[in-house]
């Protein structure tokens, strides 16, 4: 078992809500217990521009207890932010936001992989992070290429940005609430300035352990291979996010933010519907041959979608001569890519489909056209009605909720590692 340590800042919405959710939801997590809380403190916003403005953020420092190796907890970090609405974008990257989860470090480990670096390579210039975390674990030696105290660092640290202590807490009860948000310019502070309000440590608050959600679940020897599907909104990443963590696998999510077309075609679908939906297909063909070329007989994978999907798509937005290409080269490509052992279609409806669209607020969704989701909506429907290629579980989500409500992701995980002689399977909430 390792100490870890989790940096939290939220500048949207009830920011102090959004940090409280987020300790609650980490302490839910089989693999990981929470242990220490520091204060909460409100700083202004690194932006990209001096003349850009922004809320301030509130930030705090978990320490927990894992036994998750480091990049399951980083898929539960993500899992966590989005569950707040966060949406990792390179828009969003700079902006305001509802939660930010960041993997400070992990005991003595170091990685340098394109999906984690440990300890988190820019730490050492936040304030930020390094004024809570210091009331928290002051003597904490944080890993090469660091190799010194948090509370050395904190000392050492020239971030310029100005910083204060609040009276909020995290942990034992809810959040106090806070008053809305204003944006404002933060004065800036020059660098080497002593601040009084970096005044050191406090008792760290403590969150008091939670019931857990489930017992860990091992999925089946049938089942090596699930793949989730449904609807713009449906909810498909965050369920295949929660199922790599319940089942400890890598999650395949769709890389549909490196599709150069996707902004230009909600603004304009009849003129950009073709580059997208090749742009998709290929990078989708290329996704799934890269999961065929993986031992699926040794590692669980967990994906966010279907090859079928882009078919799906491209019925709905193309039609004569490109259609019939795309059709051409999808036959093509279908043969190769691997086939589920298992497909969880995720069936809303356009009116709950639009809700959560709304609530993860992508920019080049914002304008979405509810008669588009109405035809997507009834496309999956009709695909799903024929469909026999694989095991099919279809669920009704239109009233359920997996992150809010711990027992209709429980019983869908039920479903899912049920053995079963059934084709076509459905789940209803009760």
């Amino acid at each position: 078992m390792s100490s870890a340590y989790l940096g939290l800042g939220s500048n949207e919405g009830d920011r102090l809500e959004h940090l409280q959710r987020a300790a609650e939801r980490l302490q839910q997590r089989d693999a990981l217990t929470v242990v220490g809380v520091s204060p909460v403190y409100e700083t202004e916003a690194h932006t990209t521009s001096p003349d850009e403005t922004q809320p301030p953020f509130l930030n705090a420092v978990l320490r927990l207890t894992v036994e998750a190796d480091p990049r399951s907890l980083l898929r539960m970090a993500h899992a966590v932010e989005q569950a707040e609405g966060r949406t990792r974008t390179a828009e969003q990257r700079w902006g305001p936001r509802p939660l930010d989860v960041d993997l400070l470090a992990v005991g003595p480990l170091t990685r340098d992989t394109e999906a984690l670096t440990l300890p988190h390579p820019r730490l050492a210039e936040r304030r930020f992070v390094l004024r809570p975390w210091a009331d928290l674990a002051p003597n904490f030696v944080v890993p090469p290429p660091f190799d010194r105290s948090v509370q050395s660092l904190l000392d050492q640290c020239t971030d310029p940005a100005s910083i204060r202590r609040t009276d909020h807490t995290i942990g034992e009860g809810r959040a106090s609430p806070e008053a809305p948000v204003r944006r404002r310019k933060s004065p800036s502070t020059p660098a080497g300035r002593a601040r009084a309000d970096d005044s050191a440590g406090c008792a760290p608050t403590f969150l008091p352990k939670l019931p857990r959600p489930m017992p860990p679940t091992t999925p089946p020897d049938a089942l090596d291979y699930v793949a989730i599907e449904g609807a713009i909104g449906a909810g498909t990443t965050t369920l295949t996010e929660l199922l790599a963590d319940r089942f400890e696998a890598d999650p395949v999510l769709e890389r549909f933010e490196d599709n150069p077309f996707l902004e230009r075609f909600y603004e304009d679908r009849e003129r950009w519907a073709f580059q997208t939906q090749l742009a998709f297909l290929a990078s989708r063909f290329r996704q799934q041959k890269e999961l065929s070329e993986r031992d699926l007989f040794r590692d669980f994978a967990v994906s966010d979608y279907t090859f079928d999907k882009d078919r799906i798509f491209a019925r709905q937005t193309l039609s004569g001569d490109e259609l019939q290409l795309y059709e051409s080269l999808f036959r093509l490509m279908e043969p190769t890519v691997p086939s589920p052992d298992l497909v969880v279609y995720l069936r809303s409806s356009p009116e709950r489909l639009l809700q959560n669209i709304e609530k993860r607020d992508r920019p080049y969704e914002r304008d979405m056209d509810p008669g588009y989701i109405a035809d997507l909506h009834e496309a999956y429907d009709q695909y799903f009605r024929q469909y026999e290629r694989t095991p099919l579980l279809v669920v009704n989500v239109a009233e359920m909720d997996f992150v809010e409500h711990p027992a209709d992701f429980r019983a869908l995980v039920r479903h899912i590692v049920a053995p079963s002689d059934e084709r076509s399977r459905y789940v209803h909430p009760s």
